[in-house]
């Protein structure tokens, strides 16, 4: 018998479900499809996507395989690969986006046509929507009940992660192809991406449970710490899985009680990507539109000096300067920073979370669509938060909060460095100037009230339509 496993979002050999089942046939062609659609969103996330296919080639060829690449479009070149190598079965992890779907419901329905079998297999997540439901048998639309659903779930039937499995034999004659490299892409950013593969992942993670996890609960707000996993890119690709992390975090506070309190809440963030897969999974449309309708009324001010002000790292508010320079620079921005600048494009600025959402996927190297929109419509109040629309982020205090000293404004904005303390987050209150930094470009007492109006507005009106 002869498989195809088809690398998608789950670049590593470990732990990989689909690949697993595709290594108990005879023989086996591991196939990753270099489809450009997947190179446009951001130059950045290309480049470590492709240094992340070259580490799996890698490890391959150390267990007698390689990487059949082939470029162009999956819905065309998987079934034209089953029908050339007279393949029997095709395995594949499940992705959940409206794109992602439709396309292999097609690879699906060509390959069945030539005879193939064809088999997903659950990966990407922990919990998928349809396991995971509310007492009506509906999907979860809140996250708290989702993650005590969750835990409640996991603690019965844990998914714990696979062992090294042995790799079938490889299809003899086939040509396996190249991968390009970002030059020939055209991938001239030269942003510092972290270090790509597997083996990457798995001492990021390892020093994370050695030296984070911890006080992970007390610091995970603090951006100056760099407390963080800085997991995401991993993640995102798959490069390490997350029931991996999951089973190493629980093995760590197993093995030292003092870890329960920082891995139970870290795994908590873990649950969040679940939760927003659950929801692009089981509600499609958060992709263009609010998850919650009734601000579909919602009037955005079109402000493109605002707008370049924010993408720029230029309002003259400290904080969210910081974190848009360090996207900026690294292609990555601490999650509190990342809810303080979508807050302040949002409701101060009062520009459509689109905008902000489409620029984030440009930019991160760890972009995802579900988490990415997720915490967009989390941030804008048109989410799944259960709290009310008046949760308006005063961009300042954050500042305060989370980086007291303002070791963070003054690492991403050194037009600040001369200012110490709470100084760095009120520049215009200190009697050392910084004449390079711009002065606040709006009011935020002012934005918060006309931000309260326009929410209220579309709530009327949303009523009474």
């Amino acid at each position: 018998m002869r498989s195809i496993h088809w690398f998608r979002s789950d670049l590593r050999i470990r732990d990989n479900r689909a690949l697993e089942a595709a290594s108990r046939d005879e023989e086996l062609i591991p196939l990753f499809v270099l489809d450009d659609r997947l190179l446009e969103g951001s130059p950045r996330r290309a480049r470590f996507l492709l240094g992340c296919l070259t580490r799996l080639d890698d490890g391959l060829r150390e267990r007698g395989q390689r990487l059949v690449v082939r470029r162009g479009d999956p819905t065309k070149i998987v079934p034209q690969l089953c029908r050339e190598q007279k393949v029997d079965r095709l395995h594949f992890n499940r992705d959940y986006g409206p794109f992602a779907t439709e396309r292999d419901t097609e690879v699906q329905r060509a390959a069945e046509k030539h005879g193939v079998s064809v088999h997903s297999h659950k990966d990407r997540v922990v919990f998928e929507s349809g396991e995971l439901q509310t007492q009506s048998g509906a999907p979860y639309r809140v996250y708290t009940p989702f993650q005590r659903a969750w835990w409640q779930r996991f603690e019965n039937q844990p998914e714990e992660p696979g062992t090294r499995c042995a790799l079938a034999d490889p299809v003899k004659g086939i040509e396996p192809g190249a991968l390009p490299s970002p030059e020939e892409m055209g991938l001239d950013d030269d942003t510092e991406i972290p270090t790509p593969g597997e083996a990457a992942a798995r001492r990021r993670l390892k020093s994370f449970l050695e030296r984070d996890v911890a006080d992970y609960t007390e610091r995970r707000d603090l951006p100056a710490d760099d407390a963080t996993s800085r997991l995401s890119p991993y993640l995102r690709l798959g490069v390490v899985s997350v029931r991996l992390c999951i089973d190493e975090a629980q093995q760590a506070a197993t093995e030292d009680r003092k870890l329960e309190g920082g891995a139970r809440k870290w795994i908590d963030e873990l649950i969040w990507r679940d939760f927003y897969h659950s929801i692009l999974h089981t509600h499609p449309f958060v992709r263009e539109s609010n998850f919650r309708s009734e601000y579909d009324g919602l009037q955005w001010n079109d402000d493109d000096e605002g707008f370049a002000a924010w993408c720029e790292g230029r309002t003259g508010f400290p904080f969210v300067d910081a974190g848009m320079r360090q996207l900026a620079a690294t292609g990555w921005m601490h999650n509190r920073a990342r809810m303080v600048v979508a807050s302040f494009l949002t409701k101060d600025l009062g520009i459509d979370w689109r905008r902000g959402e489409r620029f984030f996927m440009e930019r991160l190297v760890d972009g995802d669509p579900a988490s990415n929109n997720g915490g967009w419509q989390w941030s804008a109040s048109t989410g799944t938060d259960a709290q009310p629309y008046f949760r308006i982020f005063n961009p300042v205090s954050q500042g305060e909060r989370f980086d007291p000293e303002g070791e963070y404004v003054r690492r991403w904005v050194p037009e600040l460095a001369g200012l110490s303390g709470k100084r760095a987050q009120r520049p215009w209150d200190s009697p050392i100037e910084a004449p390079k930094y711009p002065a606040p470009i709006l009011r935020h007492d002012e934005a918060r009230k006309k931000t309260l109006a326009r929410f209220e507005r579309a709530r009327r009106d949303g009523e009474r339509s």
